[in-house]
């Protein structure tokens, strides 16, 4: 049976976070093999369940921008508790996870990269959220991801609140003044949460939607009786294109200069391509 060492087992710790005595215990049954410890420990955690009927509403997001802005990457990971989200190992948790995504920006739904290999432990990253869940005893759910990769644009991220608000944007060219511009960008949309980039990206639908309302206002208030229907659906046109300014990223009033629009900002220096803003506690 192998000596296992004060040592040993603070080395198991660090690269486990497993308690003292089940760290001790561990190595024990590995007659002092790390290796073997470590493995056993990480399929004992990937047995552990998502406690069914428990709302994990907390948590945080993090984001990672790699140097040339040329690669990036946003993620939301939840938790039940607000007392765990600020812990210190959930937050170690949220940035490993960051740099797990932009190792695997190809990855297509969350589901595909937590399955891929974590390069640190050489098993699929899920096992890692499995020791941090096995730990705290309360659901971690990994929300959400987006990665956003570009040869010749520029990507930056924002992170507001504390981690509770978190935009990433895409916009063409590079260089200093464009990554000035794309932290603007990210910055406004944490801000004015719009829901598309463009006129054109809204649905049909919606805007018909949006145009009813409108319209049901309009003939619920009796000043508006007898107007003559041209006269009414300039109105319901402006109805229109005040939910556009509220929705559409392009057309709302820039939070910095409200007379000018995000459109008129960027004009002539960068188009922005795409951008995604996540919420802590808000619905996918």
């Amino acid at each position: 049976m192998a000596d296992i060492t004060a040592a040993m087992v603070k080395d198991l710790r660090d690269k486990t976070q497993a308690g003292m005595m089940e760290a001790k215990r561990l190595l024990t049954e590995a007659n002092g093999d790390m290796d073997a410890a470590i493995k056993a420990f990480r399929e004992k955690n990937a047995k552990a369940t998502i406690k069914e009927g428990r709302t994990s509403a907390e948590g945080v997001i993090e984001s990672l921008i790699r140097e040339n802005h040329t690669l990036g990457v946003l993620i939301e990971i939840n938790s039940e508790t607000d007392f765990v989200a600020r812990n210190e190992e959930f937050a170690a948790l949220a940035r490993d996870m960051a740099k797990h995504a932009a190792a695997n920006p190809g990855a297509a739904s969350v589901e595909e990269l937590l399955e891929a290999t974590h390069t640190e432990t050489s098993q699929p990253a899920k096992l890692r959220i499995q020791e941090v869940f096995a730990k705290m005893r309360e659901n971690i759910i990994f929300k959400h991801f987006a990665a956003y990769q570009t040869a010749d644009g520029t990507v930056d991220a924002y992170v507001h609140m504390g981690g509770q608000i978190g935009v990433l944007v895409e916009l063409t060219g590079q260089g200093p003044e464009v990554q000035e511009l794309a932290r603007e960008i990210a910055m406004h949309i944490a801000a004015a949460k719009p829901k598309f980039l463009a006129k054109d990206d809204v649905p049909a639908a919606k805007v018909a939607e949006e145009r009813e309302i409108v319209m049901a206002r309009m003939s619920a208030d009796p000043k508006n009786a007898g107007k003559p229907a041209e006269i009414l659906e300039k109105i319901a046109e402006g109805g229109v294109g005040t939910f556009y300014k509220e929705a559409v990223l392009l057309e709302q009033p820039y939070i910095r200069e409200p007379k000018q629009t995000v459109g008129q900002l960027i004009k002539g220096r960068a188009e922005i391509k795409r951008f995604v803003r996540f919420e802590v506690g808000e619905a996918s």
